[in-house]
């Protein structure tokens, strides 16, 4: 019963990374807490499938972390991005890969549900889910950190105001 809980709390976390994530889709101006808001949620989400997985493959999810770091890294590096200085806001061109990993996050938690309470089929004790779990909860948090501390600082900036628009091209 207090597994089906965590998981339920892992769908409801998945889905606010989805929907915090908006911003990028929409292509509108948003502040740094916004930009944290879906590393840190996919984090917490991956944790607790990690936590209540049965398969405990230590090594699968290190190695997991470790190249979704990288490659979330490079994603980051291809971000174009422009910064509002004085109102301290931040925003890209629409892009599809945050969204993905969300929108796969959010599916792997499903899967979760339905297969352990749903099925009642048995584990393969692999860890698979809270690997890939990890493997996009680092994507997403390797993307943010190079795109908010590497990137922000060396963007040009541009007059923006919080969840607007501003319908002129990005260079950077």
């Amino acid at each position: 019963m207090i597994g089906l809980f965590f998981h339920l709390a892992a769908v409801l976390l998945a889905a606010l990374a989805l929907w915090s994530i908006r911003h990028e889709y929409n292509e509108r101006a948003a502040t740094r807490l916004a930009w944290a808001a879906t590393p840190a949620l996919a984090i917490v989400v991956a944790a607790i499938l990690l936590i209540v997985s049965p398969g405990k493959r230590y090594e699968l999810w290190v190695a997991a972390i470790l190249i979704g770091l990288l490659i979330g890294a490079l994603a980051g590096l291809l971000l174009k991005i422009n910064r509002d200085y004085g109102q301290q806001l931040l925003r890209v061109p629409r892009t599809w890969d945050g969204t993905a990993a969300a929108s796969l996050l959010l599916l792997l938690t499903l899967a979760r549900i339905v297969t352990s309470h749903l099925m009642n089929r048995q584990s393969g004790k692999f860890g698979v889910l809270g690997a890939a779990a990890a493997f996009l909860a680092a994507y997403l948090t390797g993307r943010y950190l190079v795109a908010r501390f590497h990137k922000a600082p060396r963007a040009i900036h541009l007059d923006m105001t919080l969840g607007k628009n501003p319908k002129r091209t990005l260079v950077t």
